[in-house]
Order: C-alpha cells, then structure tokens, then sequence
C-alpha cells in the first residue's frame, strides 16, 4: 500500500461521487487501509478539489483556452514527487506519468513543467554561490621555505623571562623583535616575504569569516520564509476544510429544500391552494442574495 494507491483511490471516488460527499471519516478510511499518517490525505483532497473547480470554469467557457499551471498544481507536483521518493519511487518518468494522471494533464506538459522549474531553481542556486565565494591558498603558497636541517646557531635571542614573577609575559615588541632576528640568521628564508605570506593569510581568514557569516544570516533568513510560507498554507488548508464542511452542511440544507419543493409541485392544483399554508410553515428556508441556504424558524 502507498500513496499512489491511496490517492488513485480518492480520485476515482470524487469522479464517481459528488465532492461535496466525501468527508472526513471517508479520507481517515483510506488513509488507514493504505498505512498513511493522519492528514496525508488533506492536502491532495483540498488540491484537487480546486483543479476540478478550475476545470469546470474552463469547460464553461465557449471559448478554447489553454489550461494553465496554477501554484496549487505545481505545489501538488512537486510534494507527490517528494512523498513518492521518500516512499521508495525512484523513477521519475513513472512518477511524472502519474501526476499527469492525477491532475488530468498530458504526460509532455507534466514534464516539461516539471524540468523547466528544477532548471530555474538550479539557476538561482548557482547566482547565490557566485554571490559568495570562499578564498583558499594553494599549497605551494604556505609560506615554508627551507626544510634543510640548521644546526643551533649560537647567535640566537632569547627571550627574557622572570622566573621570579609568574604572571610577567614578553612584550609584544619583545617577540616581534626576537622574530626578526632569530628569522634573519635562519639561511634560505625572507622575512618580507614570510610576513607579507602571513599578513595574507590574516586577509583571506578575515573574508572567509564575513562570508560566513553572510551565509548564516542568509540560511536563517530562508529558514524565516519557510515557516511564514509553512504557517501560511497551514491556514489556508484549515480555511479550505472549514469551508468543505461549511459546503457539505449546505448541501444538506438544500436536498431538504429541494424535497419540499418537490413534494409540494406533485401536488394537483386544488391540493396545492389546500396545503398552501401548512406547506408555508413546513418551508422554514430563504435563500439570501448570496445563494448561501439559512434556516430560519424551528
């Protein structure tokens, strides 16, 4: 069982049944015999209910018109192809080929939608990187000179200590000093040029810890807009199941209605002026300017 086989499922039952009759207890059922988590279900359901919507508007239009790719298609696309992959799917031609299915779309305008989006998206990941780049140094570059074995010169400048004080350090001058020296009596290495290497290095440290910390303040910034982006459709699916249930208790209220209509117009005329004041009282419906059915009295 998977989810291909689970959504197949609830896309033959809206084909067959009126949207508006499948509920919640219907979707948790297949969910279960297809060992989904609770709520798998909802967002596939909410999309397609939408795309059907979109479908009928078009069918009503006289005019040919090219069906074009809305966010919640694409959405549906690309989170089926994730759940399928993670489920084990590795072939995407068969995955694309179901998508085209579920969405009733040709097979060549899954597939080109879908490639020409990773391609955007890879696009926009390799304009990030050139925007940020790192510095390295080559190994022949490390400033080490000379790796000849030199016998201890006696010459050498050693640094002062007070053994008698333990917090006393060297002077800062001191070592510096000590450095230039000790490096100018060490044969095959150039003090300018072992100082320009490590003042260059200082640089290189420096923009690789900018850069850095660009890119963590980048990384947060996304992780921001994912859960805005996460927060967001999260309401709009409880807005969407709020507004099916709102649907499915309106579609009550009408059979009701369309069963009193009904039974009163088999009436013959005389029948009808005689049960014109109880069938008054038993009609205890109006319909306001919107369409939307409210019950009135008890």
């Amino acid at each position: 069982m998977s989810l291909k086989s689970a959504l197949f499922e609830l896309k033959e039952a809206m084909t067959i049944q009126r949207p508006g009759s499948i509920d919640d207890e219907f979707i948790k059922q297949i969910e279960t015999n297809n060992q989904l988590s609770p709520g798998t279900l909802v967002f596939y359901f909410n999309n397609l209910m939408i795309s059907n919507l979109g479908k009928a508007e078009l069918k009503n239009n006289q005019k040919k018109v090219n069906r074009k790719w809305t966010k919640n298609e694409i959405g549906f696309m690309f989170q089926y192809i994730k759940e399928r992959q993670e489920e084990g799917g590795l072939n995407i031609t068969e995955i694309l080929d179901e998508v085209s299915q579920l969405l009733d779309r040709g097979y060549q305008s899954v597939n080109y939608k879908y490639y020409t989006l990773v391609k955007e998206l890879e696009k926009k990941r390799e304009e990030i990187q050139k925007d940020y780049h790192f510095t390295t140094i080559t190994e022949k570059d490390v400033p080490v000179v000379s790796t000849k074995i030199i016998g201890r010169s006696q010459s050498v400048v050693p640094l002062q200590f007070h053994p008698d004080n333990s917090d006393a350090r060297p002077d800062l001058i001191d070592i510096l000093s000590g450095l230039i020296t000790n490096v100018q009596q060490l044969p095959g290495i150039n003090l300018h040029e072992l100082l320009n290497s490590l003042y260059q290095l200082t640089n290189m440290a420096l923009q690789n810890q900018n850069v850095a910390q660009e890119l963590d303040s980048l990384k947060n910034e996304v992780n921001q807009e994912k859960e805005v982006l996460q927060e967001r459709l999260l309401k709009k699916e409880q807005q969407l199941l709020q507004e099916k249930r709102r649907n499915d208790k309106l579609q009550l209220e009408v059979a009701k209605l369309a069963k009193e209509i009904a039974a009163f117009n088999q009436l013959g005329d005389a029948a009808k002026i005689q049960n014109l004041k109880s069938y008054n009282q038993r009609l205890n419906y109006i319909i306001d300017g919107f369409g939307v059915v409210l019950q009135v009295g008890s």
